[in-house]
């Protein structure tokens, strides 16, 4: 997971299929890995490892969600996402809690225009991204009733960097609907279309159809910091912050007032795709 290394490990986590014996992992910094592969084409070589981590019983947390309702067609929602949980060896500044000041500070824009948006912008800060998605599931299955409702998802994960192009998972004709409302994102940069919306997150409402829509960052030094103790305030530019979060205000404005929603995607995704993000242009 890491791009870059100062003998900091970057953390994740090992599952197994079922039937497949289950062995002890650990995560090693790039200099240290260097260092085995050089001493294991000496020889064999063992190494003592002292993991204090495990694996703990489920306890009871919860999702947090606000509403800005819409003014015309409150019932359909444009739902933004990020994850509030981060791996506990660092402050998670980048991964997420950027991403939650981010759709935070987008609802907050939204909620004081003095007319609201024809539909209503839902924020759902998601809990346990990182380990196993169950925030993710719950939302899904809590609201599977109504995610006919949900006209589009922007998940916010890739970190504080500026934004790059515009993603976009959806129907025949969607890039043709959301192009005309891109024009205020030209000078970032960021008008342009490339790849596809996705998230971890919002990953299950694929099931449902759900289009993605994503603003797209750059991310080249977003995974030197990524799940180390070194995601720290310090690695967060604040002028990147307020162009991607101003970005995702115009994006999710536009989705909520544009005044046909975006076609659905002709099927599921193929698998739950991970952070919305790009290499710079």
């Amino acid at each position: 997971l890491a791009t870059a290394s100062l003998r900091d490990p970057h953390t994740g986590a090992t599952t197994f299929e079922d039937g497949t014996p289950a062995i002890p992992a650990a995560a090693v910094s790039v200099e240290d890995a260097e260092l085995l592969h050089r001493l294991l084409q000496r020889g064999p070589v063992q190494v003592r490892l002292g993991l204090g981590c495990r694996t703990l019983p489920d306890v009871e947390s919860a999702n947090v969600i606000a509403d800005v309702r819409g003014r015309e067609k409150a019932d359909e929602i444009v739902l933004l996402g990020a994850h509030l949980d981060s791996w506990d060896l660092a402050q998670g500044a980048t991964d997420d809690a950027a991403g939650v000041g981010i759709v935070m500070e987008a609802a907050r824009l939204i909620a004081k225009l003095p007319q609201h948006p024809r539909r209503t912008v839902r924020v759902v800060l998601f809990m346990n991204e990182e380990n196993g998605l169950a925030g993710a599931k719950g939302y899904a299955r809590a609201h599977a009733a109504e995610t006919d409702r949900h006209v589009a998802a922007l998940e916010s994960d890739a970190g504080a960097g500026r934004p790059v192009s515009i993603g976009l998972r959806a129907g025949e004709g969607a890039q043709t609907l959301l192009a005309p409302w891109l024009a205020p994102l030209e000078p970032l940069g960021a008008a342009d279309f490339g790849g596809e919306g996705s998230g971890a997150d919002i990953g299950p409402l694929s099931a449902f159809r759900v289009p993605f829509v994503g603003v797209q960052q750059d991310v080249s030094r977003y995974f030197d910091y990524h799940h180390s103790a070194a995601d720290t305030l310090d690695k967060v530019r604040p002028a990147d912050l307020a162009q991607t979060a101003a970005a995702v205000t115009w994006v999710a404005y536009a989705l909520a007032e544009m005044p046909d929603p975006l076609p659905r995607p002709a099927a599921p995704a193929a698998r739950a795709a991970g952070a919305t993000s790009s290499r710079p242009k």
